[in-house]
């Protein structure tokens, strides 16, 4: 009688690890995305956004004559080469390339990373990334102003667990990061002001 009762108490410790154990199990089983073109990129957008201005209660407004110049560059992609088709990817990063020229006329090309989580498979995402004031005056000599037919080149590369799944090429149809050394420069939403707009039109970004 001692002994079945023991039984049954092991056995009731024992219940809740095994599940624990499953559950790890699951969770490390990789999700496959097709290499090279498991994220299709629909469409790169550029666009000039001026910076944006916020109403809060009990503070005073203040009046801003000149909002400075961001430089938006907007993807828009399908989730299609993912095993099963509608798994959930915990993460893809975006590497983002951007050529400008500065006062010299020289080439400049810089690059940063938005990292999104939870990308399900068989659904259709925007990601977007930015070029801040500082940076572009820093290049151009102008810190308020910048015309968005300045851009001379826009990249993506997607990446899942260090494997290029996608990517996408606006204005050239080359890899242009690759004759010119890429430099810090470009800004996830969650790094600029824009991160308290249209947040349901952007897949998740990962905090940092």
């Amino acid at each position: 009688m001692m002994i079945t009762k023991k039984r049954l108490v092991i056995a009731a410790l024992i219940a809740p690890l095994v599940g624990v154990v499953g559950l790890v199990i699951y969770a490390q089983q990789q999700v496959q995305v097709q290499p090279g073109k498991g994220i299709a990129v629909k469409g790169i957008e550029i666009e000039v956004q001026q910076t944006p201005e916020f109403q809060a209660a009990n503070v005073r407004g203040k009046k801003i004559d000149n909002p400075r110049d961001w430089v938006e560059i907007e993807v828009e992609f399908d989730v299609d080469g993912v095993n099963p088709r509608d798994a959930v990817i915990p993460e893809l990063i975006f590497r983002y390339y951007v050529g400008i020229r500065d006062q010299q006329n020289q080439a400049v090309v810089l690059t940063g990373d938005v990292v999104h989580v939870n990308v399900v498979g068989g659904e259709s995402y925007y990601s977007a990334a930015y070029v801040a004031p500082s940076t572009l005056g820093k290049f151009t000599g102008d810190f308020k102003r910048f015309e968005a037919g300045k851009v001379q080149a826009v990249g993506v590369e997607i990446y899942y667990n260090g494997v290029l799944v996608g990517g996408g090429l606006e204005k050239v149809n080359a890899k242009f990061w690759e004759q010119i050394a890429p430099q810090p420069g470009v800004l996830s939403r969650q790094d600029t002001p824009f991160s308290l707009l249209w947040i349901d039109r952007y897949a998740d970004e990962k905090n940092k």
